[in-house]
């Protein structure tokens, strides 16, 4: 109903107003070093978290776990002042960092990194809690992390029991994070239909995130000398807009590859595909183009899910930005320089 999304939005955009501008991001880059960062810390909205995280870290390790916990308690708040509808299509929404974070378990557990690297590289702002992620980080191996999901009745668990004797077969994690998408995407537009007019917003947002992986897929694919024709099926992410699947298949074909490629003329997708090569330029064109439109939403439907669907990927995006920008201060590298990696909207 409109009328759930009234009280939500009018907290969400009291939440949007500390939101950094353009201004204080040029105050910041101008800043002579790292220690002046911490001191603005201070006063910021982030000062809360950086007095807790002063007490349990140091240096640049206090400060990323302070953006980090503020963006964790940002969407527990949206949980806590949303009932029914809303509720619902912002757990939806965090899932996807559920994804992110499981990603970044199963590459640390496959690299053999230890627990503390691992947690270093997640954001528990979905359903698995910071102390779960944690117990999946120590796992010694990519079975034990199934183990662990299936036991706490996680559905997550399926994509990497599906995954599983490929993974090993293989000892490579594409397997694993083919699954994973798959699932997480199967289940999204599963969900979506129980809700009209939002679920058509959100539906093309998840349908763009998949055209852009099966995009890098298609580039990455194309690298590869020993591609078997017969693989080729397992790579496609269903769901998207870009291309079916039979026509995701064609595109490795020497006659009617180039059929393909000539159908995406007009869109965002024809020019890095069009490229050889492997170009990590465009390739974050492509992600930067899909957040700034997720960033636009906040502008959308006032009774509707955008605000909150905007608010969130802004607030991520900023806290992104703070890290890359202390890390930057902290190893002396120029504003200038600092500024080229900044994502604004």
């Amino acid at each position: 109903m409109p009328s759930d999304y009234g009280y939500i939005n009018a907290r969400i955009r009291g939440q949007h107003s500390h939101l950094l501008k353009p201004v204080a991001y040029e105050e910041l880059l101008a800043l002579p070093g790292y220690q002046p960062l911490e001191k603005w810390m201070e006063s910021s909205p982030y000062s809360k978290q950086w007095q807790l995280a002063k007490a349990r870290y140091h240096g640049i390790e206090a400060l990323e776990w302070s953006l980090e916990k503020n963006f964790c308690q940002a969407t527990e708040l949206l949980l806590k002042i949303a009932e029914g509808q809303p509720r619902d299509l912002i757990t939806i929404i965090l899932r996807r960092w559920d994804l992110s974070n499981l990603i970044a378990v199963a590459r640390g557990i496959h690299g053999s990194w230890s627990s503390v690297e691992i947690l270093k590289s997640i954001l528990p702002a979905g359903g698995i809690s910071e102390v779960k992620l944690q117990e999946l980080a120590n796992q010694p191996d990519m079975a034990g992390l199934t183990d662990t999901l299936y036991t706490w009745g996680d559905d997550f668990h399926q994509p990497f029991k599906h995954a599983l004797e490929e993974y090993q077969k293989e000892k490579g994690l594409a397997p694993v994070e083919l699954e994973l998408y798959k699932y997480y995407y199967s289940w999204v537009f599963k969900k979506l239909p129980l809700w009209g007019d939002d679920s058509a917003s959100l539906k093309v947002l998840f349908q763009r995130e998949i055209d852009i992986l099966n995009a890098k897929a298609l580039k990455r694919l194309k690298e590869k000398k020993d591609l078997a024709a017969e693989s080729i099926p397992k790579y496609y992410i269903p769901g998207g807009t870009l291309l079916t699947k039979e026509w995701f298949i064609k595109y490795f074909d020497r006659k009617e590859g180039p059929k393909v490629l000539s159908s995406l003329k007009g869109t965002r997708y024809y020019e890095y595909l069009f490229r050889p090569g492997r170009d990590l330029k465009s390739e974050e064109k492509l992600e930067q183009e899909h957040f700034r439109e997720l960033s636009r939403r906040y502008q959308g439907n006032p009774l509707g899910i955008d605000l909150a669907l905007g608010f969130l990927w802004q607030k991520y995006y900023e806290v992104i930005n703070l890290r890359l920008l202390a890390r930057g201060k902290f190893y002396g590298i120029t504003g200038d320089q600092i500024r080229d990696q900044l994502l604004l909207w």
